[in-house]
């Protein structure tokens, strides 16, 4: 028998998108040196830097995030540059493979995954580190559900004259960043996540260091490469052509989602996903869970986290959600799993308090019928009781 698909897709991304990115997806493809389709690239470039609120350069490379991150690291890291890696998740560790991919050699910073970086302690380690080239670090860990005061972090690195090189695929959308204001150098995003896009591209803010830091690459800057960030500035932001032929529909459906998002105002698209945030966490506690980050105020906005209660299994609790009450929340990951589960809330598809209603009544209903205790209606009032401020009128 086929699986039925989920009635809800709840997960931590990729995401539910709206109707109407999906009519925009459809648009018949163009060969991508039609003038329309070089206008429309350029429009979806423009509205990716109002987007991420900067006037540095953006490029769209034409893969998942983790092409952009791999990218990152190939372009900036020579060998033998020292890099402080700021590790918080499963995603930051991870970030240390494509250092000692591409030759740099790792300082390391780490936390418990269910904690965030102290900026002082990356004070510290700078000065105790003379040196340093980059610092890496994840904005919002996804697998965690936690975020890194990114902004105060590269407020420090700048004084130290270090680059730094920030994952915020979940971050963008959630929370009201800014490039230049929080020392974001190559600041590398996803469409999928809180912006509720499609899977398939890696959106990128490069600060003019960082251009320098490409072009000083040794022994020789990254060119010729589909990780060659270069190669988009020589092409697409100099000469107005692509190193190779991009992802149409693709740029279709992030066009889609940049408007959306621009027409709602970021200040206020990041302050929904805020709304959503806190109104599920209070939603868990009041089922009697307990939230994975150590302290709320270092819980991300993109998902909400919570630790599997003693004697509920992990594929017990969304097993019920998925196949019987069709909604499809997200596991732990990597080291991470089985020790919690995850309640996405990105993008207009799922921010919205219709959509938490519904994931946390089934949550409810779910949890009930594999023997936790549960007072129906206590986790749905709780987060509907925080929502005072909600007003789908207010644009």
């Amino acid at each position: 028998m086929t699986t039925q698909w989920p009635r809800l897709n709840l997960a931590a991304g990729p995401v539910e998108v709206m109707p109407r990115t999906l009519r925009d997806l459809e648009r018949p493809v163009l060969y991508h040196y039609d003038p329309a389709f070089i206008e429309l690239f350029a429009r979806t470039s423009d509205l990716l830097r109002q987007v991420f609120r900067t006037n540095y350069d953006v490029v769209i490379m034409q893969g998942e995030a983790i092409l952009g991150l791999e990218a990152a690291a190939a372009s900036v890291i020579s060998p033998g540059d020292k890099v402080l890696n700021l590790v918080s998740g499963v995603f930051g560790k991870w970030f240390e493979d494509f250092i000692h991919k591409y030759g740099g050699e790792t300082i390391e910073l780490a936390v418990p995954y269910d904690d965030a970086i102290d900026p002082e302690d990356v004070r510290r380690a700078l000065q105790a580190n003379p040196g340093v080239k980059f610092l890496s670090v994840v904005h919002s860990e996804t697998p965690s559900g936690t975020h890194n005061p990114v902004r105060e972090i590269g407020q420090i690195a700048r004084e130290f004259g270090v680059l730094t090189m920030v994952d915020t695929v979940s971050g963008l959308g959630g929370e009201l960043l800014s490039p230049e204001e929080w020392g974001m150098d190559v600041a590398v995003a996803g469409p999928q996540k809180c912006l509720g896009g499609t899977p398939g591209l890696s959106l990128m803010s490069i600060s003019p260091a960082a251009w320098q830091a490409m072009e000083a690459h040794k022994p020789a800057p990254l060119r010729g490469s589909f990780l060659s960030i270069l190669d988009w500035k020589r092409t697409w932001l100099e000469e107005r052509r692509f190193p190779y032929t991009p992802s149409v529909s693709e740029i279709y459906a992030l066009e889609s989602v940049l408007e959306q998002a621009l027409e709602i105002g970021m200040e206020r698209f990041a302050g929904r996903h805020q709304q959503i945030a806190h109104a599920c966490r209070e939603g868990v506690k009041a089922l009697g869970l307990e939230l994975w980050p150590a302290r709320e105020e270092i819980a991300a906005a993109c998902a909400t986290a919570v630790k599997l209660p003693d004697g509920i299994a992990d594929e017990a609790l969304r097993g019920t959600m998925r196949e019987r009450y069709g909604v499809m929340i997200s596991p732990g990951y990597g080291e991470l799993k089985g020790k919690l589960f995850r309640l996405g809330h990105m993008g207009p598809a799922q921010v919205h308090p219709t959509t938490l209603a519904a994931q946390l009544a089934v949550l409810e209903r779910s949890l009930a019928d594999i023997g936790y205790p549960v007072a129906f209606g206590a986790g749905v009032g709780a987060a509907m009781a925080v929502l005072t401020e909600w007003d789908d009128r207010t644009r």
